[in-house]
Order: C-alpha cells, then structure tokens, then sequence
C-alpha cells in the first residue's frame, strides 16, 4: 500500500515531520553515516532519475536510515512493521510501499511502479529478510520484475553495518552504478529473474569484498 490518499490530516502531517526531522539528526549525530559514491556520474544519474535500490540487510536500522539519507525515495516496508501504529505515524504523508512477505502478494508492484512513474527512487532490500551472518543470502526477484516493467536502472548498495553509537566506526554506505538489466532473454520468466538475481548477488558480494 501506497502512501493513504486519506493521510492529509494537518496536525498529524506536521508532528510526523518534527519526528522524522529528530530521527534524522539521531541519524547524523550518533551514526556518522558517509555515502560513498562509485563515480560523480552516478551520483548526477541518481539526482536527476529514478533508480531501484537494491541494499544488503544486515539491521532493521537499515531501512529508516536509508530513508533518511536518500532523498526522493520510497521505501519498502514489510506489512508486519508497516501495519504498527508509530511507522505509520513516522512515514505519515511520506511514501512508501507496504509488502506483505508471507503470503502472496502482487498489489505492491502496482504501487512501486507508480513511485517510479512519479520519479521517484524506490528501495527494496531483495535479501527479503536481515541478515546478520555477514553472508549475503540470495536475493527474491522483485527488483528484476520491477526494473522490467518500468524500465529503471537497478543501483547496487552496499551498507558496512556499523551502527556504532558516537563510538567506533562510523558507518558507510558505498552506492554502485546504475545497471540495467541484461537484454539477452528480458522478460518476466522466472530463468531470467533467477539470473538476473544472480547477478546482482554478485555485484553487491563483490562490494562486500572490495569494501570490507
């Protein structure tokens, strides 16, 4: 589910943002968080259009810090965590997009294509799940589905998880190049999601390599 139509209540809108505004110094201030870009040109590519950000999991922090660092963006939240009262309450008139991860569900795709229609970045963390075995797990295909359908370029990130308070390394988020999908195959069958998932496993693996 999208940002309510409904979720235009003044008062709610404006204490919502005072929130997120605390959360977001919280952030800066106990975090460190540096962004580090692969090139300027990615960093210009991003500015200007609509990507899919495709995050490593290693925290349920990574998601609220990822919607405050990346401007623009929505964010993909599990229906579990989007249905408790204060994420309502923080991301209220904000936008993001509800994936229930236990049973089926398609009505998100809907949602997220809209987000890209109205330029704006959309994060999934296709890891489906935190993980903190410091392995990558494989990723779902719903970053290759959305990109197929919209036409966007997928944009690797990896995030180092060090959510160290004042103390200790401060953390870091290295952002890869915009990729689109390969050409060869393209299409909504699972042999060419399953590949192209690979794919980009090996992308964000070989940033942990590089990175670490």
């Amino acid at each position: 589910m999208a940002r309510d139509k409904k979720d235009n209540n003044p008062l709610i809108i404006f204490l919502s943002g005072v929130l997120r505004g605390i959360l977001r110094i919280y952030v800066y201030i106990a975090y460190r968080p540096k962004i580090i870009y692969e090139s300027r040109e990615t960093r210009k590519y991003i500015k200007h259009n609509p990507v899919i950000f495709i995050p490593n999991h290693v925290s349920a922090q990574d998601g609220p810090v990822c919607y405050f660092l990346f401007p623009n963006s929505a964010l993909m939240v599990a229906k579990d965590w989007y249905e408790k009262k204060w994420i309502r309450f923080a991301i209220y008139s904000r936008p993001a997009i509800s994936l229930d991860r236990h049973n089926l569900d398609t009505a998100w795709i809907k949602d997220a294509v809209a987000m890209i229609k109205d330029g704006k970045n959309v994060f999934i963390f296709p890891e489906g799940h935190t993980n903190k075995t410091g392995e990558i797990a494989d990723f779902k295909a719903g970053f290759a589905m959305l990109s197929v359908m919209t036409k966007a370029p997928v944009v690797p990130l990896y995030i180092n998880g060090e959510y160290n308070v004042l103390l200790g390394k401060r953390l870091r988020i290295y952002v890869g190049e915009p990729r689109d999908l390969s050409s060869e195959g393209k299409g909504m069958n699972s042999v060419y999601l399953n590949g192209e998932c690979e794919r980009f496993r090996n992308i964000v693996v070989a940033m942990k390599n590089k990175y670490d």
